[in-house]
């Protein structure tokens, strides 16, 4: 299984000397296994991918299998320059959440309205099928589980497996421990949030890399209570109790540096070894590769 960022940049692109290290493409990440080709997310990372894909298989047709986190503009705004979804002979599948009032359909339609875009979305491949995720979904060897994050749009952390190696894509999600508001003695609710919060770390359990959202410093994210996006300190929390194997910290805010994101990721890897962790912990950069 193998897995490489396309685009590890949250909110909005931000190309420039200051973010060559880590990247200024939103997100995109892919992971090939046992010859499949997944697709987590379609931010503007997506066009890179999309040229090497066309290089890679210049005439033979291929199945892409997208995975829409949710449909921030963030997560979806490359889908129009993916290349391979404009030539016939490939099938491209696209999986994701519905909107609060729209389908998953009419959402992608939408941002590719004649106002916004020159070519619409049926001028693209006819063929490109449009799923709204229910259930697991299995392509071949693979089964991709789903779960619902808390962010302010229907919005899925996604779990690929092949039975032996996993990888969680689990980006823009804010703890519950920091948004419900603190039970009272009698409060049906008690114990409310800690029991959601167990619940994404069930289904993080052990897994061999977790791309996990780490936007924000704790003192940034005091300031932006409410907008859907964890502070580092959740994230390696979380980390610890699922014991996972690696942490890509990823979706850095379009403020952050270079410089900035390598003081977080230190602060990840200090408040791992604090707990004697073997966890690696790493910043998710464009263009890196990891091997399971």
């Amino acid at each position: 299984m193998r897995v490489k960022f396309w685009g590890t940049r949250g909110s909005i692109a931000t190309p420039g000397p200051a973010t060559l290290k880590y990247g200024g493409n939103t997100s995109c990440v892919e992971v090939r296994a046992h010859n499949h080709i997944i697709v987590f997310d379609s931010g503007t990372g997506i066009h890179n991918l999309g040229i090497q894909l066309q290089k890679e298989f210049p005439s033979e047709p291929i199945t892409v299998h997208v995975f829409i986190s949710h449909t921030h503009w963030d997560h979806i705004q490359g889908f129009p320059f993916f290349l391979p979804a404009y030539k016939r002979q490939n099938r491209i599948i696209v999986y994701g959440p519905p909107g609060r009032d729209k389908t998953l359909r009419q959402i992608m339609r939408m941002q590719m309205d004649s106002d916004y875009f020159p070519v619409a979305l049926g001028d693209m491949n006819p063929t490109i099928e449009i799923v709204e995720i229910d259930a697991p979904i299995r392509i071949g060897d693979i089964s991709i589980s789903h779960f619902y994050l808390n962010h302010p749009a229907m919005s899925l952390g996604y779990r690929v497996s092949d039975e032996t190696r996993s990888v969680v894509y689990a980006t823009d999600n804010e703890p519950y421990q920091y948004t419900l508001p603190p039970p009272q003695k009698a409060d049906k609710r008690a114990g409310l949030s800690e029991y959601l919060d167990d619940k994404l770390i069930e289904f993080l359990d052990g897994t061999d890399l977790y791309i996990g959202e780490a936007q924000y410093t704790l003192d940034e994210y005091k300031a932006k209570l409410g907008w859907g996006h964890s502070p580092v300190e959740s994230i390696v929390e979380f980390s610890l109790r699922a014991k996972v194997k690696r942490l890509a910290l990823f979706h850095h805010d379009p403020y952050h540096d270079d410089a900035f994101v390598d003081g977080m990721v230190r602060h990840a890897q200090e408040l791992l070894a604090a707990q004697k962790s073997t966890i690696e912990c790493f910043g998710a950069k464009e263009g890196m590769e990891v091997v399971l």
